[in-house]
């Protein structure tokens, strides 16, 4: 009656699965190639004197499954107003102070960008493609790389706009619109923390083969066979491309095209700390058309005492000019370009920098980049990712996520509580 599920990996995905099936009763195991539980959410609470997200940051949309599960935890949220406080150019000004036509261009990809929701495809193409056909020129393809498709962790030209109508037209959290977005006080590691609480979880468990058989299957991790009647896989696809869990048998010829279909950017921070903030006070959002491309401060809304800390995100193209230095050069240059940013002298920011960090997730085995996308033509990849394989297997994770948010957190958590519910289903037939 209470049959043993293994979930592999210990993520939001995986954490969520879990925590649902346990809440069901079932006897659930989770296995985690790392030391840690979070995936790309990573808390630092040693950088400065609040948490400082290296992966994972926001939460994207007043009515996101986050939102709920910080409440259900005590936690608390800091609004973040991103694109109401938006900064464009070198330096960067807010909207009010750019050049009329610079201001028009911000107005018009935003609302053609959102325009996709309803539009009529006569096919897919890209992002790019879309903007171009729109009569876009090549200022106004950059700073829609930059505003857009960055924040896909992609570049425009490899972003299916039939994947991207999809999320839209799905798309129930808010976050598309940039509304009720926040930070979690306490930082996304604590959430995690408190939704672990009660699950058994196998750290320092990677997965090498998954056999399914007639009674079941067995997952070897670790030099350790776990027998379970179901099984949620929710690693990065990014990993499952790599083939460094060997399925007999195989999977499906569709979830192996899915699988290799999905591209996988890099995904790099820059975090700075300061003797003293040398930002606008509203810096939520700086942008500009550079390298390190997309700035916000994580100090902000924590009060007076809050260490100064600003970072830089970037992804794709503009990460693997970040990747290819060593930490050094990166944090070096990252500085330049903020103090670009900010228009302000490079000895200024040098004579206050404290302490800087670079993260590159690329670097990361069992991440190896950032959120996962479809190319254009490959929309479809994402539902067929989704569908459960047979003898018990079923997948979670961001990617995962056709009928809500991929590449956030919450579509991450929704898909869990998906995958849950698809094996909940099966092993209640099982039992009948």
């Amino acid at each position: 009656m209470h049959p043993r599920i293994v979930v592999i990996g210990a993520g939001a995905a995986g954490l969520l699965a879990a925590r649902t099936l346990n809440a069901a009763g079932y006897h659930v195991t989770v296995l985690e190639a790392t030391g840690a539980i979070g995936g790309r959410i990573r808390t630092d609470t040693d950088f400065a004197n609040f948490p400082v997200e290296l992966g994972a940051e926001f939460i994207h949309g007043s009515n996101a499954i986050t939102r709920t599960l910080v409440e259900e935890s005590g936690l608390s949220v800091i609004p973040v107003n991103r694109m109401g406080n938006l900064r464009w150019g070198i330096p960067a000004l807010p909207l009010g102070k750019l050049s009329l036509s610079e201001r028009k261009l911000i107005v018009s990809l935003q609302r053609d960008y959102h325009a996709l929701a309803s539009a009529p495809l006569y096919g897919d193409m890209s992002l790019r493609d879309y903007f171009a056909g729109l009569g876009y020129d090549s200022d106004g393809l950059r700073m829609a790389d930059v505003l857009l498709a960055q924040t896909c962790c992609a570049s425009l030209e490899t972003l299916s706009i039939a994947d991207l109508q999809r999320e839209m037209q799905v798309d129930h959290a808010g976050g598309l619109a940039y509304d009720g977005e926040a930070r979690i006080e306490q930082g996304y590691a604590e959430l995690l923390r408190m939704i672990s609480r009660g699950l058994t979880i196998r750290l320092h468990s990677p997965v090498s083969d998954i056999q399914r058989h007639g009674g079941g299957l067995t997952i070897y991790a670790h030099g350790e066979a776990h027998m379970a009647r179901a099984c949620i896989l929710t690693v990065p696809v990014s990993v499952l491309k790599k083939d460094t869990i060997r399925f007999d048998p195989p999977l499906s010829r569709a979830k192996r095209d899915a699988i290799h279909t999905f591209r996988t950017e890099r995904a790099t921070k820059l975090i700075y700390r300061f003797s003293e903030r040398l930002w606008p006070d509203d810096a939520t959002y700086l942008t500009g058309d550079m390298d390190a491309a997309r700035w916000w401060a994580p100090d902000l809304g924590r009060g007076d005492q809050a260490i100064p800390v600003i970072s830089c995100y970037v992804t794709a193209n503009r990460a693997r000019v970040f990747d290819l230095m060593d930490d050094y050069a990166a944090l070096r240059w990252g500085l330049v370009q903020l103090a670009e940013l900010l228009g302000t002298s490079q000895y200024q920011l040098e004579r206050h920098f404290v302490a800087g960090k670079r993260i590159s997730w690329a670097h990361e085995p069992y991440a190896r980049g950032g959120y996962a996308h479809v190319p254009p033509g490959a929309a479809d990849a994402r539902v067929t990712l989704a569908e459960p394989e047979s003898g018990g297997l079923f997948f979670a994770g961001e990617a995962t996520a056709y009928d809500t948010n991929p590449q956030t957190v919450h579509g991450a958590f929704e898909s869990g509580i998906r995958a849950a519910r698809e094996a909940d289903a099966y092993l209640r037939d099982i039992v009948r």
